[in-house]
């Protein structure tokens, strides 16, 4: 009989259909029962880990509690500190490419400028190979 709602109270337990009520007999049934050593080591198990973390914290853990609290204000301290870095070296980035534009703008506007007035040079180049007015109004020589 006792084997038997063993048996019954562990089929609901694995199929997770088990109240609270029924896992305490069945624990109860594991320790007063020969046999089931698996079962038994479970259960019992799992007793003695809900005892072990239902204990209070001690004092001697609490200093290692504040050390953990100071060294997340340390971490944080080190992200803003590297965030702000790595935003300030972006920005210095920025600037230097918009820089370089500007100066490649005026380059580029300088080159255009120096090519318009080479091309009137050029213009007046053509006239300094002109030796005479006669060349200049294409006048024959009268003789």
């Amino acid at each position: 009989m006792m084997k038997d709602k063993l048996s019954e109270l562990l089929n609901k337990y694995w199929e997770g259909n088990s109240s609270l009520e029924e896992e305490r007999q069945l624990r109860k049934l594991l320790s007063h029962t020969e046999g089931m050593e698996q079962e038994k080591s479970f259960f019992l198990g799992l007793d003695k880990l809900s005892k072990n973390s239902a204990e209070p914290i001690s004092v001697a853990q609490k200093p290692l509690n504040a050390f953990n609290r100071w060294l997340r204000y340390a971490a944080a301290l080190v992200i803003l500190l590297v965030s702000s870095w790595v935003a300030y070296d972006s920005y210095q980035t920025y600037q230097q490419r918009m820089a370089y534009e500007q100066v490649m703008q005026a380059f580029m506007l300088i080159q255009d400028n120096l090519q318009k007035g080479t091309s009137k040079i050029e213009i007046m180049e053509d006239l300094k190979y002109l030796n005479t007015t006669h060349e200049l109004f294409n006048v024959d020589e009268v003789k």
